[in-house]
């Protein structure tokens, strides 16, 4: 037999309005999570590609626009995530 993939292991679809609101919490805070180290990678690939003055003025432009969509709030969050992501790595790669 073989799985499809818009369902899950027990069964329930990947429907929002089918999870439960721990699962709903859970999924937002993986999807930020994600986002968050997506930005750093992109960060980085923008320091090794254009240098780090370039790649600060390139992150001061994504912050006004992400700004712009979600507020100050959602930039604060986004960094705050960040700089947690980057600490579980400096963590993980000292140990």
């Amino acid at each position: 037999m073989t799985t499809n993939p818009y369902w899950t292991e027990d069964g329930k679809a990947k429907n929002l309005a089918l999870l439960t609101s721990t699962e709903r919490c859970e999924m937002l805070e993986t999807l930020r999570q994600t986002e968050a180290r997506d930005w750093i990678r992109r960060y980085r690939n923008k320091q090794r590609e254009l240098g780090k003055q370039e790649a600060q003025a390139w992150w001061e432009t994504v912050k006004l626009g992400i700004k712009k969509r979600r507020g100050q709030v959602g930039v604060d969050t986004l960094i705050a995530l960040m700089e947690k992501q980057r600490d579980v790595n400096r963590l993980w790669c000292t140990a």
